[in-house]
């Protein structure tokens, strides 16, 4: 079938389901990712098709953005319901205690889940920052996370532009990784005070010396790669299922077997994962996060069964070295409105160069990030079974009735 004709087939069923201003647009990306759908409103419940048609087209084009709810009604509610979809709404690090301490630290792997109460959590000091003029949707949800560069109001001085963060893929540490990710957009900078119009200055000497969040040792190409990072506050993605795709067929074989050793935290056994998963919808294969240290000086780096650290870093830095070539990379510039969905099997991400300690709402970013588990449910509520949940989501949380019943 012809690329025209599966597009035509893809807008007919889209026009079908979401009705007749239902459109789409992509691939997003040179890669072949990315697709962006229009004229379709999530407030409502989806139907069993809705949800399939969905699931699908995100296992083609691994990045789907549904562009324009109405913020006046489309809630954090109606953004968790949508979520249970794609798998169990997983509490996010940042709202609970591990063992004691911050789960983002590195509290006892096996130890007491805590929630962090609503009012020490990010909303309250994000919500005193513009206080008269923007404030978080309302919710008391663990499962959202907050996505700001901004908390409380400005310490003085001008703002200052940190240097992005490091490539990953959400929570690829724990024995069941995140399936799929989600950004709901509220607030983009619009401000364009930078050289070249853009919202911040490239905050990159160009001296591979500075690192940033990674680690010593790194070749310098490897660097430049990792440090070349949007100016407006898009999202960074690298196709990882187009990378693998582009490697020798012997080389696909070859790493198709490899195991990787992942660790929650120093000290840990770890458990084993593939590097190459394979998407059980499309039959796509994709490089899941093939990164030697995706979080530098938090997750303990992974191994390659069989091989050395030393050997398991050479090979997996060249493996990320390939990935994040210009040819697999897509800036995702996200619209208030916009719910932006990505497979972490099938894709890395990053955080571009944020201005903070701002003062000015143009230069406010603020979304909201939900990230599930396990597989997908065409009608809700979901029935995963409660030892799974207690497996896999931290305190067994599960989107409450409230929610799932919203109208």
């Amino acid at each position: 079938m012809s690329e025209a004709r599966r597009q035509q087939d893809l807008d007919e069923q889209l026009r079908e389901l979401f009705g007749a201003g239902a459109q789409s647009e992509g691939p997003l990306a040179a890669s072949g990712a990315g697709l962006r759908l229009t004229g379709v409103d999530l407030h409502p419940r989806l139907s069993p098709e809705q949800a399939n048609f969905l699931l699908d087209v995100l296992s083609q084009f691994r990045i789907v953005s549904i562009a324009g709810q109405d913020l006046a009604t489309f809630s954090l509610a109606h953004f968790e319901r949508f979520a249970n979809h794609w798998g169990a709404p997983v509490p996010h690090p940042n709202n609970f205690m591990r063992g004691g301490k911050p789960a983002q630290s590195d509290g006892a792997s096996d130890g007491p889940f805590e929630l962090i109460p609503f009012e020490r959590r990010a909303v309250t000091a994000v919500n005193s920052a513009f206080p008269d003029q923007l404030q978080c949707l309302p919710h008391e949800s663990p499962a959202v996370l907050v996505a700001t560069n901004f908390r409380g109001s400005n310490k003085g001085g001008e703002p200052q532009v940190g240097h992005g963060g490091s490539w990953h893929t959400d929570i690829e540490y724990e024995p069941l990784p995140i399936y799929v990710s989600m950004f709901l957009a509220h607030k983009s900078p619009v401000a364009r005070d930078a050289p070249g119009g853009h919202w911040v200055q490239d905050p990159d000497s160009g001296d591979p010396a500075e690192l940033g969040p990674y680690y010593e040792g790194s070749d310098a190409e490897l660097m430049r790669l990792r440090k070349r990072l949007p100016l407006n506050g898009e999202t960074a993605f690298a196709d990882t299922a187009a990378a693998f795709a582009a490697l020798p067929a012997a080389e696909q074989e070859e790493l198709m077997q490899v195991q990787l050793r992942r660790r929650l935290n120093e000290g840990d056994e770890g458990w084993l994962a593939p590097l190459v998963r394979v998407n059980q919808r499309s039959g796509v294969r994709s490089l899941h996060s093939p990164i030697w240290a995706s979080r530098p000086r938090v997750r303990p780096a992974i191994e390659v069964e069989g091989m050395s650290a030393e050997a398991s870093r050479a090979l997996l830095d060249r493996l990320e070295t390939h990935v994040l070539q210009p040819q697999f990379r897509y800036d995702h510039l996200h619209m208030p409105g916009d719910v932006t969905i990505w497979d972490n099997y099938m894709t890395l991400h990053n955080s571009p160069p944020i201005k903070s300690n701002i003062s000015d709402l143009d230069d406010a970013r603020l979304l909201y990030r939900l990230s599930c588990k396990g597989g997908p449910a065409l009608s809700l509520p979901r029935e995963d079974a409660p030892e799974w949940l207690a497996a896999h989501i931290a305190g067994s949380y599960t989107s409450p009735p409230e929610i799932i019943d919203i109208d």
